[in-house]
């Protein structure tokens, strides 16, 4: 037997998608023929990569582990992402606005234009600096420039008084009581949610160091944290999202994105992830494409997380 009748038979089996294929068994037998009669008759030759070249995508092993099976029809086999800003904390963007152009002043730089701030306001804030600004394009003076501009944000949020949305800490309960892991996604630095949470009742739920990327799945009264230092661009790149799952180790299909702006509505309808939007700065109309519209995080429970699985 020719070492050519092995590769055409590969190819065969990785070809055959349209009409009827043989059965794994009966393909896992001729290819052991098949490798025993080329060894013995060509010594010299190692098909140690014959099983890394077959095509396994059809054959689909079952969880050996009963456990494992149970696990996965309850609550703990999905993972909920939820936007910092307009989610867990209330809409900053008017503070942001502002540190914006007070920067902008005291720098004796152009102001930026109300269009830009509102429709980039999700980016994080070097990509504001260098791309859509363009005021610098030196990485130390951009830095400078977000580091003046965060504490120039707090000044304005000193004003701003209780910095958590109403049900925040119910809904934060609820999913840690249920084992469901979770993600805070912010597109700001680590240090700027350090400052909005460290006195705030979500404190609770988080590290005393506030680290990000704390595993939840082994401590599931543990949030974690997407920052701006995760990810290399902001909403609507799909990136943290896609951080996110491999943080909390959940697929696609049985993650949650529980976000306020449109920009995260357009991630997670790149991603084809189930979303559900809190109508506070939008209508309904504009939040259609969501698979779940509510006023606040009052309004959920977990039914209605449960519900949002009734296909898979």
């Amino acid at each position: 037997m020719q070492i050519s009748s092995i590769c055409k038979y590969d190819a065969y089996l990785r070809s055959s998608k349209q009409v009827g294929r043989p059965c794994l068994k009966t393909r896992v037998t001729c290819r052991t023929a098949l490798r025993t009669v080329a060894v013995t008759s060509t010594s010299n030759v190692q098909f140690s990569n014959l099983d890394s070249e077959r095509d396994d995508s059809d054959i689909i092993l079952p969880l050996a582990n009963p456990l494992e099976r149970f696990n996965r029809l309850g609550t703990s086999w999905f993972g909920v992402v939820c936007e910092l800003e307009g989610v867990v904390v209330p809409d900053l963007t008017s503070e942001h606005r502002s540190a914006w152009r007070a920067l902008a002043r005291e720098e004796r730089l152009e102001l930026p234009r109300e269009y830009e701030m509102h429709h980039y306001a999700s980016l994080k804030p070097d990509q504001l600096v260098s791309q859509v600004f363009k005021w610098s394009r030196n990485p130390q003076e951009i830095n400078r420039l977000v580091s003046r501009k965060h504490e120039l944000f707090f000044e304005e949020l000193a004003s701003v008084g209780d910095c958590i949305q109403p049900g925040t800490v119910e809904f934060l309960d609820l999913i840690t009581s249920l084992n469901v892991p979770c993600v805070l996604l912010s597109q700001q630095s680590l240090l700027h949610v350090k400052s909005i949470l460290s006195d705030s009742p979500a404190q609770r739920f988080l590290s005393g160091k506030l680290n990000v990327g704390v595993a939840s799945a082994t401590s599931p009264n543990i949030l974690s944290l997407v920052t701006s230092e995760d990810v290399r661009y902001g909403l609507p790149d799909p990136e943290a999202i896609l951080f996110a799952s491999n943080l909390l180790h959940r697929p696609l299909d049985r993650m949650i994105i529980v976000g306020s702006s449109l920009q995260t509505l357009e991630a997670a309808l790149e991603l084809d992830v189930r979303c559900v939007m809190l109508s506070q700065k939008f209508k309904y109309r504009e939040l259609s494409k969501a698979n779940l519209v509510v006023n606040s995080l009052n309004d959920l429970c977990f039914q209605n997380l449960k519900n949002l699985f009734q296909d898979v």
